[in-house]
């Protein structure tokens, strides 16, 4: 059966969606002349150019039953691929493949497409950079990852969407995780953080290497590029890791060396130092809060 098939037998059987509705009857009769959809579902443009009358209220609800239809779907088990209006993922051997095609969506979309393929995940839409718009973070488990196998994500090129991805994490990974989904952050407002994000030789202002000078210079450049500056000290640790907690300007020396920098906001970047003598133990440094974490989004 096609996905039209699929599609028109949810709006005749829709308990939301009575068979005398006349946006429901019209809609169907627009669904059953398109042709079949070789890209995004043809049906889509049609609710789109529908979307001012009362009448379509039951063909709406009808409409977002249909595309709640899972491919592969053994009674009652997840899904081996789901899409909605913001994200569509295809179960693979090792991975998920996962194409975002609105970033602005409520999370919730993208929730009930993560768990339709049998995987407990909490998503949060958070601020980014321009450039990082649309991407997907994460995953995180906040609880730490002790189970078999890996979980990580990579962008796939080219994309058409504003995201094309793979997510590694094991199909049977009974904890929650949760993954953040890039919005365009509001001015000022600071950009969330990759968990994975490793600041040391990173440079965020163009054409100008921090890396390795004091904090009065580069401090020096950024507000002359207008720019407000923040400050984090960088532990190196023996396992090739590292540490770093934000502290204030009366804790950091001018003379202390620059290891990395970037964007902390659309007007301000933090500078990541090692710690020079005298610097304050790393461990009785509360973190800030992280985009990841209950207590935010």
């Amino acid at each position: 059966m096609s996905d039209i098939d699929n599609l028109v037998r949810a709006i005749d059987l829709a308990p939301h969606a009575p068979e005398q509705g006349h946006g429901a009857r019209e809609l169907r009769a627009e669904i059953m002349a398109s042709p079949a959809p070789r890209g995004r579902p043809s049906w889509l443009t049609a609710w789109r150019r529908r979307t001012r009358g009362p009448a379509l209220i039951a063909a709406v609800t009808a409409a977002a039953a249909a595309v709640a239809i899972g491919v592969g779907l053994p009674s009652g088990g997840p899904a081996t691929e789901y899409a909605n209006a913001a994200v569509s993922i295809k179960k693979a051997d090792d991975h998920f493949s996962v194409v975002i095609t609105d970033p602005a969506a409520d999370r919730r979309r993208f929730e009930e497409a993560f768990r339709a393929v049998g995987l407990n995940v909490t998503v949060k839409v958070v601020p980014v950079a321009p450039e990082n718009v649309g991407e997907l973070m994460g995953p995180v488990v906040p609880e730490g990852f002790t189970w078999h196998g890996s979980i990580g994500t990579q962008s796939v090129t080219p994309c058409a969407s504003a995201f094309c991805g793979k997510v590694w994490m094991p199909a049977d990974f009974p904890g929650r995780v949760v993954l953040g989904v890039g919005r365009p952050a509001e001015p000022g407002e600071a950009y969330a953080e990759d968990a994975a994000f490793d600041p040391e030789g990173e440079e965020a202002m163009e054409g100008y290497a921090g890396r390795g000078r004091t904090v009065a210079a580069v401090r020096a450049e950024a507000h002359r590029r207008g720019l407000k500056v923040g400050y984090r000290l960088l532990w190196k640790v023996a396992d090739g890791g590292f540490v770093d907690r934000p502290v204030d300007a009366d804790r950091i020396e001018d003379g202390w060396i620059v290891r990395g920098s970037r964007d902390h906001s659309s007007d301000t970047v933090d500078l990541y130092v090692a710690p020079g003598p005298g610097a304050p133990d790393p461990m009785k440094i509360p973190n800030a809060p992280q985009w990841y974490d209950d207590s935010t989004g």
